[in-house]
């Protein structure tokens, strides 16, 4: 069965919310912009929320933040609840959407080469689109370039590492939780922080590798340790970690890597294809698990990764 009709058939039994609820869900102070551009003659979309205090005055921080396979920019500004932290720390969110046959912002996806749907079937270049959103952004919102970020889940996550390995000259950090890294090659131009949120019972990508039970678009997936040597190693860290148990959740940090930067993963014991302390978007997908909270986890340590 072609993936596509696997996450509409799956996505059928979904707890989505139309877009007007949505943006209900959103603090009323936040300024929310829907935004287009066109690039390899596609129309790409995309939603901006600004913090309460923006103004042209003030360089402020930006937030990419990917949606998963299947999902929307909107559901993961539902899903993940950065708005409401944007609003309160000061930061630009934005959630761009992913390419479908469907039409009205159903069953999105990101090509990362080994995933997924229909953005990989029709080769679409998603390192352009970020290229060419982060220009758009810029020219049209003041944002500090040396705190540049982007975020992602699982689909999103994979798209997140792309973002840090094609643009990594522009971001300054990365977050993925429950996603893979699938470029066979990862040569940013500067170090680029990076943080992995993942779940070890997470049978969509399994955190050691392999083909997922549960995943919609199945594929031979490189585990957690591929993404974090790889990242060790283009960020020229020391070779010895520390490691930390906080709970049911290990934390393998890399820190003094080259520029400042630093890497680090949190394996939650038992945890699953979810961001952590957010919201569920699918029935299809693991409740969210409480052992960690994903957006504060991030934004903390964004805050404290800029470019330099």
């Amino acid at each position: 069965m072609p993936i596509h009709r696997r996450f509409a058939r799956l996505l059928a039994f979904a707890v989505l919310l139309p877009a007007p609820a949505l943006l209900a869900a959103q603090p009323a102070a936040a300024r929310g912009y829907e935004g287009h551009l066109r690039v390899g003659g596609r129309d790409r979309s995309y939603w901006v929320d600004l913090p309460p205090r923006y103004d042209r005055h003030r360089a402020l921080p930006l937030v990419l933040v990917f949606h998963g396979g299947g999902g929307s920019g909107r559901l993961a500004r539902r899903q993940t609840g950065m708005s409401e932290l944007a609003a309160r720390e000061g930061f630009i969110a934005v959630y761009p959407d992913g390419s479908g046959r469907f039409g009205g912002g159903r069953l999105l996806t990101w090509n990362a080469g080994s995933c997924c749907g229909y953005a990989r079937a029709r080769r679409i270049d998603e390192a352009a689109f970020a290229r060419a959103l982060l220009d758009t952004l810029q020219a049209r919102y003041r944002v500090d370039p040396s705190r540049i970020y982007a975020a992602g889940h699982s689909n999103g996550g994979m798209m997140a590492y792309i973002v840090g390995c094609a643009l990594g000259g522009r971001v300054a950090a990365i977050a993925v939780v429950s996603g893979e890294l699938t470029m066979p090659e990862c040569r940013p131009p500067r170090p680029v922080s990076v943080l992995v949120i993942h779940g070890t019972a997470d049978d969509h990508l399994p955190f050691g590798g392999g083909v997922g039970p549960a995943a919609v678009a199945k594929h031979d997936a490189r585990g957690v340790a591929y993404a974090v040597d790889t990242w060790r190693r283009v960020d020229a860290c020391p070779a010895r970690a520390s490691v930390e148990t906080r709970g049911s959740v290990v934390v393998t940090r890399y820190a003094t890597c080259a520029g400042g930067a630093s890497v680090e993963l949190h394996a939650i014991q038992g945890g699953g294809h979810a961001w952590p302390g957010g919201r569920r978007t699918a029935r299809f997908m693991d409740a969210p698990g409480t052992a960690l909270q994903a957006t504060p986890l991030i934004w903390s340590f964004f805050a404290a990764h800029p470019r330099r």
